[in-house]
């Protein structure tokens, strides 16, 4: 049976995402090795000399960002003065000449890009949120995504939710590459009353950038040979524990929220990071994904894409995570947790204690395909009194599915292809990614569907044939 791509590869690139990245992606997989590996090769070479130029720069924009913040600090201190009446006069006009604009012009769109570390979850200089209730493997998510680029980028994780030597034996067990993750021990210091953490000797607004800048300088005075890629992803785990608040704009305030937002992004483009933000989300049930999360609405809001985690209620260890908000792209992806280390071990069926990584299955596409993703796995369906029936309208892919299974097993065919199965169906539309979930399913239930997807001799041909019992065994 053929091994599932390893997430972010050019292989699972080319099989779930669409657009330039994918067409990119299928070029290079379609070079011979050396020739991939001359283009990597360039690739790490300008990526290197493009932390050295920003490196330089670090030290003077977080001694500027921090004359900017005390300049604001003083003006909101000032606005405050004025509303309570405590301010004398009201501040000065600027000058018009210091204002500064810009005229929209048609070759703006020569320069104007967007970049993933991990296409579509990580995009490029911008704070992501990633929220859901305890024991949804939101931190796990992320921590696997953070190994499958560290070929390319590596990551600083500040967490009060976890050990330090979890953190790190996650990583390395998940497939990240030595040295390319650095922790820092925040201590939680306060707790509300459901026991989660809201206070640490951590402040992202006295220590985040310090840390960024001393993460960045370890990495750079680490020896050639290593070969260490720049700091290219930031972990807060969780925000609110490691913000210090203040009484009248806390974790429930949008002006707080706001303020550490937009601070965050500050951040994520003077180094060139993103900034992935852990969060807990409320209990019940909400007509919209977007008031699930914890507090002020602000923390789904303001960041550039935010993501809404919970566990699927049919299945143990698997969960689904959909967009909350974006200005990007609609997407959902269903994904399980396997074990990578063993913390205790206990004698009989009782289960482990355990360190999981995420394995992604087929990212779904649009907001009605993730809104029915995020319906299927969250609804715990009710028993009549005749019994439970599965009134739920089969989707394409299922459709899909269970035709080609019965075409397999028909044994007309050594082999069937996708073209053969879609002639079958003429009244059904599947695209790629209804078909990349067929494939998904096939793979994690061999054991039931007995239907083995392999790779024939054309380009990117898929081919499906019967997995005999003794294969099985």
């Amino acid at each position: 049976m053929a091994d599932q791509p390893q997430w972010g590869s050019d292989e699972w690139v080319a099989d779930n995402i669409v657009g330039p990245t994918a067409d990119a992606a299928r070029e290079r997989l379609a070079l011979d090795p050396e020739t991939r590996r001359a283009e990597y090769e360039a690739r790490r070479a300008d990526a290197e000399a493009r932390r050295s130029r920003d490196d330089n720069e670090k030290v003077d924009k977080l001694l500027e960002m921090q004359r900017e913040a005390t300049k604001t600090a003083e003006k909101e201190l000032e606005k405050e003065q004025v509303k309570k009446g405590t301010h004398s006069k009201l501040p000065p006009q600027a000058d018009p000449n210091s204002i500064e604009l810009e005229f929209a012009m048609s070759d703006d769109t020569a320069n104007i890009t967007l970049n993933y570390l991990l296409d579509p979850f990580l995009p490029e200089r911008c704070v992501v949120g990633f929220y859901g209730r305890g024991s949804s493997a939101k931190s796990s998510f992320v921590a696997s995504m953070a190994a499958a680029i560290s070929a390319n980028a590596s990551t600083l994780w500040i967490s009060v939710e976890e050990l330090t030597d979890w953190i790190k034996v996650r990583h390395t067990k998940a497939g990240g590459a030595d040295r390319t993750l650095q922790v820092v021990k925040a201590v939680a210091v306060k707790k509300d009353h459901q026991g989660r953490t809201i206070g640490s000797n951590f402040n992202v607004y006295e220590h985040l950038a310090p840390a960024i800048v001393a993460a960045s300088m370890r990495i750079q005075n680490l020896p050639a040979e290593q070969r260490v890629p720049p700091l290219r992803l930031v972990v807060l785990d969780t925000a609110v524990g490691l913000t210090t608040w203040t009484s009248n704009a806390g974790p429930n305030s949008d002006e707080g929220v706001k303020k550490l937002m937009a601070y965050l992004q500050g951040l994520a483009e003077a180094h060139n990071l993103t900034v992935a933000v852990i969060g807990h989300a409320n209990k019940g049930k909400h007509d919209h994904i977007a008031d699930s999360v914890m507090g002020a609405t602000a923390w789904v809001n303001s960041p550039r894409l935010s993501l809404l985690h919970a566990a699927d209620q049919r299945e143990e260890h698997e969960y689904v995570a959909v967009v909350a908000k974006t200005n990007l792209a609609w997407f959902g992806i269903p994904y399980k947790t396997t074990p990578v280390h063993v913390l205790y071990e206990r004698a009989g069926e009782m289960p482990d204690s355990v360190l999981v990584k995420v394995e992604p299955g087929a990212i779904v596409w649009g907001r009605r395909g993730m809104d029915e993703l995020w319906h299927d796995a969250t609804t715990i369906p009710k028993d009549d009194e005749g019994g439970f029936e599965d009134r739920r309208k089969l989707t394409v892919a299922e459709i899909v599915r269970n035709k080609l299974v019965e075409m397999v097993h028909a044994g007309k065919d050594p082999h069937i292809m996708r073209a053969q199965v879609e002639c079958q169906l003429p009244d059904v539309k599947v695209n790629r990614a209804q078909w990349a979930k067929v494939d998904m399913d096939l793979r994690q239930f061999p054991f039931i569907h007995k239907v083995e997807v392999t790779t024939g001799s054309g380009f990117n041909m898929i081919l499906y044939r019967p997995i005999s019992d003794e294969v099985q065994k």
